[in-house]
């Protein structure tokens, strides 16, 4: 019974949305034919006469009469059309005194506050399906369960009442936007879920929301990342995808880039800086082929090594700063400038290493171009002079000679980072 219950509200949303949806395409329809019949070219001649004149105004007054049961059907505008529909769903459907509708809402929620109380299955997953479709029904409605929703999407021991919220919650964001802007960081919760179908489908739905624009990313976006090193390859397969396609969609990922290493690489949630490695390898490709973003991240990364003194993280900045192409100038005159920011944390061997691997690259990649050649020469001279005052020694290629005995990171290098992909094809 709760499961048609629930249906029968869904069907309600449709019908009330094709009913507004035709309305709106008959004004529209009507609006030409009405200002040619009001324009003054449509005012009938002087010397029409007899039964055309009759016949005339007989088909005016057909079209007026029409027209004035339009309008009080419709209203004036557009507007007032969805704000009639939009009554009738916010004071009706769940708060009528007529509906059967109302009759179940009380019932539904009382049975969502007590699962535990209820030892049949099919019950509770039905009941908080047909919670869901009610809430997209009427914003009033949702505001008041959507605490419960959401309790019951973190503790229900079910998986499938954890899919079916996840998926819930993608359609109240569509009915709904402010309700769910106020927690939106729910939706990303479930990505880490025990269960791999709740992951799956969390993943599936917020793929949907995103690249359609129905969720503003703000900072999220290292949530999905995480899903990149997941152990069910399926699940890391659709964040490959999710990522490629958002790669297309006004420099998304660009624009993201701070807020998804702050997220891999601080706090609770920071993965091992294997994953961390992988992660970053295959996020960079996105903004590689594009110099002017190359230029903006040098220096956002460089400014980065001002605001902290935790090695892990001057070890992850510095291997992102490696991924780069540095192909201009600009490239290698932000990475000087930035020098003063962070030749402190050349101490660390695994830093320094990352950056003598920028030299390296760039050193390459300049081979015909004397003026970048040179600035190379000058960033590395810079660059060992800095390492030797950060280490305490006098001599600056003693100096750039003790990291080449450092211990290898943990990240994995290029070449080994091939090979892994070799091998699970």
């Amino acid at each position: 019974m709760l499961f048609v219950v629930g249906h029968i509200a869904i069907k309600e949303i449709v019908l009330l949305e094709s009913i507004e949806a035709e309305l709106k395409r008959r004004k529209s329809d009507d609006e030409p034919r009405r200002k040619k019949r009001n324009s003054p070219m449509a005012k009938p001649s002087k010397r029409g006469k007899g039964r055309g004149k009759a016949a005339a105004d007989m088909h005016v007054d057909e079209d007026e009469d029409e027209d004035d049961e339009l309008n009080q059907i419709a209203g004036t505008t557009e507007d007032e059309v969805g704000d009639i529909i939009s009554a009738i769903r916010e004071r009706e459907l769940l708060y009528g005194t007529k509906s059967v509708l109302a009759l179940f809402g009380p019932l539904l929620v009382h049975v969502c506050k007590n699962l535990g109380k209820f030892n049949d299955r099919l019950l509770t997953v039905h009941a908080t399906a047909a919670l869901a479709k009610f809430m997209c029904i009427s914003s009033t409605f949702c505001e008041e369960n959507l605490p419960l929703l959401l309790l019951l999407l973190q503790r229900a021991k079910s998986p499938v009442i954890r899919a079916n919220i996840s998926i819930a919650l993608g359609d109240i964001t569509v009915c709904f936007n402010n309700l769910i802007g106020e927690n939106v960081q729910y939706l990303y919760g479930p990505l880490h879920d025990a269960d791999t179908k709740v992951k799956k489908t969390t993943l599936m739905v917020l793929t949907h929301l995103i690249l359609n624009g129905m969720v503003k990313v703000k900072g999220q976006l290292g949530e999905m990342a995480k899903c990149l090193e997941d152990k069910d390859a399926r699940v890391a397969d659709m964040a490959r995808l999710f990522f490629s396609e958002l790669s297309t969609k006004d420099n998304a990922v660009y624009n993201n880039l701070p807020d998804i290493i702050s997220s891999l690489s601080m706090g609770a949630g920071a993965v091992n800086e294997e994953s961390f490695g992988r992660i970053m390898k295959f996020l960079f490709e996105f903004i590689k082929e594009k110099d002017r973003q190359t230029d903006n991240v040098v220096e956002k990364l460089c400014q980065r090594f001002r605001n902290t003194t935790d090695p892990r993280q001057c070890r992850d900045i510095a291997y992102c700063m490696a991924l780069l192409p540095y192909k201009s100038e600009r490239s290698l005159r932000r990475l000087l400038d930035g020098l003063p920011g962070y030749q402190d944390k050349l101490s660390e061997d695994a830093v320094y290493k990352y950056f003598a691997e920028i030299v390296s690259k760039a050193r390459s990649q300049s081979a015909q171009k004397q003026e970048t050649k040179a600035l190379v020469d000058e960033y590395e001279a810079k660059l060992k002079e800095a390492r030797a005052k950060a280490i305490g020694e006098d001599n600056v290629e003693d100096a750039a000679s003790s990291s080449q005995s450092a211990p290898a990171t943990q990240q994995p290098s290029d070449d080994e980072m091939d090979e892994d992909e070799e091998e699970d094809l």
